[in-house]
């Protein structure tokens, strides 16, 4: 914007780093004459934010586990040991990102910015019905996120943290892909209720019953079907039939599986029933339900849903 502002800092930051031996007096003299030639400004793709933010999550979360030895936990003996986590978890957290912002680490990522286009597009446009507006702000209310994940690799390819909008492109925003937490419902059943059954002996032309019972849930329409196979109950998501299951395995070890993938905010309030039709206390991310996905696909060896794909500190060391 100042072409003589930009130069004489230009030319300040210079002597700086020869009078601190960083460079030479001829690198020094080399660089203030070189000729300054403006750039052509580019359209600018609005990614909204979304895709750094979540890489610095990543990279944030990389640095507490592999440099600074923090041990992560999903399963917990009551609430008070969950807030006495959480509170040693933000500690260590902004610790970590002090150091990344502070640091001179250089970040390359997964995330494929065409999908990341695509994807904010597609969200702009299935929840463009609704215009409504948070009071005192021009966010919209009815708000969506989206996580997708490459099978093969088992990385993170695009995280959608909300509905584009310009504003949010001009500052770091809430990324909903993997901070905020709501109810998976129906999703959640193949995860909690029909992964564990079938490595129990179930198999998808088991036969189980869905038919409505006294304290149980109601199908969508109020539809059912008695004896069907278990494939048949998943195809159609009988409400009916997951709380069967889920009862006869136990919510213990039920939730055992999303525990072992990392799932963050399952508490002691899950372990009823009503969780097998995802109805959770916090409930869960996009980035924990496509990681849980791309574990089934994955032969049920499950990888931690990162973007970060290499970390080089500020000499140039490779630390991932």
């Amino acid at each position: 914007k100042d072409s003589n502002n930009a130069i004489s800092r230009r030319d300040k930051i210079l002597s700086n780093m020869y009078e601190c031996e960083y460079i030479t007096a001829e690198q020094r003299n080399q660089a203030k004459n070189e000729t300054i030639s403006i750039a052509e400004q580019k359209e600018d793709k609005q990614f909204y934010n979304y895709e750094t933010t979540f890489a610095i999550n990543c990279a944030t979360e990389y640095l507490m586990e592999n440099l600074y030895n923090f041990e992560f936990r999903y399963d917990f003996s009551d609430n008070d040991d969950y807030n006495t986590y959480q509170d040693s978890y933000n500690e260590a957290y902004q610790n970590a990102k002090h150091h990344l912002y502070t640091d001179g680490y250089q970040i390359q990522t997964s995330i494929d910015l065409n999908a990341q286009e695509n994807l904010q597009d597609i969200l702009n446009e299935q929840l463009s019905f609704s215009k409504k507006t948070k009071e005192d702000s021009d966010i919209y209310n009815l708000q969506g996120a989206m996580t997708a994940i490459d099978n093969e690799t088992g990385k993170v390819i695009a995280a959608i943290g909300g509905r584009g909008q310009d504003e949010l492109s001009k500052t770091y925003s809430l990324n909903r892909a993997y901070q905020s937490y709501r109810q998976p419902g129906s999703c959640f059943k193949p995860v909690a209720v029909y992964t564990p059954a079938l490595e129990r002996g179930y198999t998808p032309n088991s036969i189980v019953d869905d038919s409505k019972f006294k304290g149980g849930p109601s199908n969508s329409g109020n539809s059912y079907l008695g004896k069907i196979t278990l494939r048949r109950a998943v195809e159609k998501s009988k409400n009916v039939v997951a709380w069967k299951i889920f009862k006869e395995i136990t919510p213990k070890v039920g939730l055992s599986y999303p525990l072992k993938m990392h799932f963050a905010n399952i508490v002691d309030n899950d372990y009823y029933l009503s969780a097998s039709l995802g109805g959770l206390t916090n409930g869960v991310t996009t980035v924990e339900m496509a990681s849980a996905y791309a574990t089934i696909e994955n032969d049920g060896v499950y990888r931690e849903p990162t973007c970060i794909k290499k970390i080089t500190d500020s000499e140039g060391n490779v630390i991932l």
